[in-house]
């Protein structure tokens, strides 16, 4: 390792560690206002109702090993949380907490996780029960509640809370471990899974009406809890079906870019690029991901064989030839489009990639406005790596001779507004410079066996390449291969 990127590494981890240290001690700091405030316990948790408490704690301990992963690769997530505000509302701020943090300690440590991950998930999910209970009860919600009517609205509040400090809490950590956009981590981890956490939410008042109400105590736990587990199930085997397949296409992706190894990592490159651009001009978060998500994919149809012979072909390509590269970017929507959470826009953007803003491109001939917003900017994405990267014919070319290039085609191939941003994104223009100036090869042929999805351009593109000092320069060329 570079010591510039351990250097990096290690700062990262001191971040890391001093986050964890703060929700810790606002944790501890919660747990003591609690204690201090001497709020109603519910029964005291004593004789029938301690066993109710190991209860609560066992059913949370069960349902935080059957978790779900979410959409960022270091996060899971669980439905134990309505057993957590369940056990605050019957037993009290303090014993909710309990139940909270032994239940969680107690998985943490099954699974032998590190110490610093140990104390921030219990001190999250503490910290995050504490502020959603003392909310609930300042706003005047009996401990526990005599009727759902005349504690709904405390009750909103308590949820308010309790996902407000855990989704912030955990976004938080992860934005600064993998060095990434705090609002994205928490609306790529937040928004798909929003509905479904309110909705279980409230099956917490089912389980506190039927252990207080009901002659059924701690059984009434189960009546709410297993259709819980099963509804979750079958969501869950959708969900693992729809990453399953993505990860397929992303393994075509790595297949196509092992067979021309000098243009390893294009593919994610392209998706980082497009990222950025698609920001730059205010596009909302979901439109962004959708951008970036068929930058990844954009040339996953020259998996199928007939490409396989053109892609190695050193001489030019016959017409033919030509005509059957064309037709990638229709099999690669058509793969996407075995996705179902993939139709639509990122299908689109895919498909029409190739399209120029004068009409001259295909395979639909669309121009201006009428290419998708997504497919112009891959377009622009497409180009620009193409050009800052080293072949084995040319060196990378600078970034400023990249934004000469796109305001030369600019109307001709490229949309002029998407241009323009491109060229005013201080955020792109870092991104690009850092990797043209920096030590390690931009195009590493080792690191295809990473995590990160690739696909390189054609190379039987090279032979048709007209020279930098001819008017339609190489890397405009390549990006329409």
């Amino acid at each position: 390792m570079l010591p510039g990127r351990a250097n990096v590494e290690e700062r990262q981890k001191t971040f890391v560690r001093l986050y964890v240290g703060v929700v810790v001690g606002l944790a501890l700091g919660a747990f003591v206002l609690a204690v201090s405030l001497h709020f109603p316990d519910g029964s005291d948790a004593t004789g029938a109702s301690f066993s109710g408490v190991l209860a609560f704690a066992a059913l949370a301990v069960g349902l935080q090993l059957a978790e779900h992963r979410l959409a960022v690769s270091s996060v899971t997530g669980a439905i134990s949380f309505i057993v957590y505000i369940a056990g605050a509302l019957v037993f009290g701020p303090v014993w909710g907490a309990a139940i909270t943090g032994v239940s969680v300690a107690l998985v943490q440590a099954v699974r032998r996780n590190p110490p610093i991950k140990v104390a921030f998930n219990v001190a999250q999910h503490v910290l995050a029960i504490l502020v959603g209970a003392l909310i609930y009860v300042g706003m005047d919600g009996p401990i526990p509640p005599d009727s759902i009517d005349r504690s709904l609205f405390q009750f909103v509040g308590f949820v308010v809370g309790f996902f407000g400090v855990n989704t912030t809490a955990v976004s938080g950590v992860v934005a600064i471990s993998e060095r990434r956009r705090f609002s994205d981590v928490w609306i790529s981890n937040t928004w798909s899974f929003a509905g479904y956490d309110l909705a279980a939410s409230v099956l917490s008042l089912g389980i506190v009406w039927l252990y207080v109400h009901t002659p059924l105590g701690v059984l009434g736990i189960a009546v709410v809890v297993l259709p819980i587990l099963f509804i979750r199930h079958v969501y869950q085997v959708n969900h693992q079906l729809q990453e399953t397949n993505h990860e397929l296409l992303e393994l075509m992706v790595k297949a196509i870019e092992a067979r021309d190894p000098y243009t390893s990592g294009h593919s994610q490159r392209v998706a980082d690029i497009a990222r950025l651009l698609a920001r730059e001009i205010g596009l909302g978060f979901k439109d962004v991901a959708s951008v970036a998500t068929a930058a990844l994919l954009h040339d996953v149809g020259k998996i199928h064989e007939e490409y396989a012979p053109l892609l190695r072909k050193e001489a030019k390509l016959t017409v033919e030839e030509k005509r059957l590269m064309d037709s990638h970017a229709l099999r690669s929507a058509e793969l996407v489009a075995t996705i179902s959470n993939l139709r639509g826009p990122v299908e689109q953007f895919v498909r029409h990639h190739h399209e120029n803003f004068d009409g001259s491109g295909y395979p639909d001939g669309l121009a201006g406005e009428d290419i998708p917003i997504g497919a112009r900017i891959i377009a622009i994405a497409d180009t620009a790596d193409a050009m800052t990267t080293d072949r084995p014919y040319r060196r990378a070319l600078t970034f400023e001779k990249v934004l000469s290039v796109l305001a030369r085609f600019s109307w001709k191939q490229f949309d002029p507004r998407l241009v323009s941003a491109f060229r005013t994104s201080a955020a792109i223009r870092h991104m690009i410079e850092n990797r043209l100036r920096s030590d390690v090869p931009f195009l590493d042929p080792s690191e295809q066996n990473g995590s990160r999805a690739t696909s390189p351009l054609p190379t039987a593109a090279r032979s048709s390449l007209l020279s930098d000092a001819s008017s339609v320069p190489d890397s405009a060329r390549v990006a329409n291969e």
